[in-house]
């Protein structure tokens, strides 16, 4: 059950998850993530394990293990955010290899639109049919290109726009051009009854400079990504501008909140963690009921 291009990195997520749920504090227990990566076929380089002691962790895997960290809080805060809003319509776009329609509790009749390419939603489908659980929501797939206009998908698939939807955007827009994260943004707003809320993880900020131009140059022959399309990465919008220009209430949430909410640092010694200002935080938002 081949996956591949973007799907790679959800493959790499679902790793991630996985391991944060070998933890013995874990944050977060995905007893679904390490099947998903093993029917995969794809080698990620994460360790199937935590170590025991960080002490005797060979420096090579110290940017998985921050990774996972950062994965292990970002999975957390959102789940606790879709406990807390309580919505029965939740929309998930770019949902890659998630499981939450299986391993949260959700209330009666709740119904999760997944948004994600097709080979990713047909992996999913197929790789779940044997979870040895049925999954605690209705489970709508929505197969499409997430960087095209979507509004018409989750609306065809059955998503009504007149309740309250909860929109997850995790780990999608920094993959996105600024002009279509403009287009994601404009179709939450556009499909938001009042009530719906929204929990968005920003793309990191970066401005259309001469010093971010040659970094991005740089990496563009490191990587084989065209610079072009690097390029169409910077000046993203801001989610909580938007969200407040359209009147909902927003609350900004840095990695460094969850580091504290969580009492889990990004780090692995004392002399390396993970950069947070390299990471562009969250936004969460509440469309206010009419009148």
């Amino acid at each position: 059950m081949p996956v591949a291009g973007v799907g790679v990195t959800a493959v790499a997520v679902a790793a991630a998850r996985a391991l944060e749920s070998a933890r013995p504090d874990a944050l977060v227990q995905d007893p679904w993530a390490a099947t998903l990566v093993r029917a995969s076929g794809i080698t990620v380089p994460f360790p199937q394990r935590w170590p025991e002691s960080l002490d005797d962790v060979p420096a090579i895997e110290h940017s998985m293990l921050l990774g996972a960290m950062y994965i292990g809080l970002r999975t957390r805060f959102i789940d606790d955010e879709l406990r807390r809003g309580g919505l029965t319509q939740v929309a998930i776009l770019g949902s890659g290899l998630d499981t939450r329609s299986w391993r949260l509790d959700w209330p009666d009749g709740t119904r999760v639109f997944e948004l994600d390419a097709p080979d990713v939603i047909d992996f999913v489908d197929r790789a779940m049919d044997a979870a040895p659980s049925p999954a605690t929501a209705q489970r709508i797939a929505v197969p499409g290109d997430v960087t095209e206009p979507r509004a018409s998908d989750v609306v065809a698939a059955g998503l009504h726009p007149g309740i309250p939807t909860h929109w997850v955007l995790e780990g999608l827009l920094p993959y996105l051009s600024a002009h279509d994260q403009s287009g994601v943004l404009d179709d939450v707003l556009a499909l938001s009854a009042p009530g719906s809320r929204a929990v968005i993880e920003r793309a990191p900020a970066l401005p259309d400079t001469p010093q971010t131009r040659e970094r991005l140059e740089t990496f563009a022959v490191a990587t084989g990504i065209p610079f072009d399309e690097l390029l169409a990465r910077t000046d993203p919008p801001d989610p909580a501008d938007v969200l407040r220009a359209a009147g909902w209430v927003v609350e900004e949430v840095s990695v460094v909140d969850l580091e504290r909410r969580y009492a889990r640092p990004l780090a692995i010694d004392r002399t390396e963690r993970s950069d947070a200002s390299q990471r562009g935080g969250f936004v969460t938002a509440y469309r206010r009921d009419a009148g």
